[in-house]
């Protein structure tokens, strides 16, 4: 479980841009490629699914 956590903390702090040297030394250290590919690509379809859906719920109230 540490390591799904740890897995999204990375994957959302570089959507965001944001990650410290020591903090990105350490997840590459203990996280693969593929958990972070994985992760990256569920935080991307919700990402996705979030502004479609905040599109409907706003044209649908104007």
């Amino acid at each position: 479980m540490a390591g799904f956590a740890k897995g999204v903390v990375t994957v959302l702090s570089a959507f965001v841009g944001i990650r410290r040297k020591g903090d990105h030394d350490a997840a590459v250290s203990s996280l693969t490629p593929l958990q972070v590919i994985i992760t990256g690509v569920v935080a991307a379809a919700l990402f996705v699914i979030a502004v479609i859906l905040g599109v409907r719920i706003l044209i649908s109230i104007a």
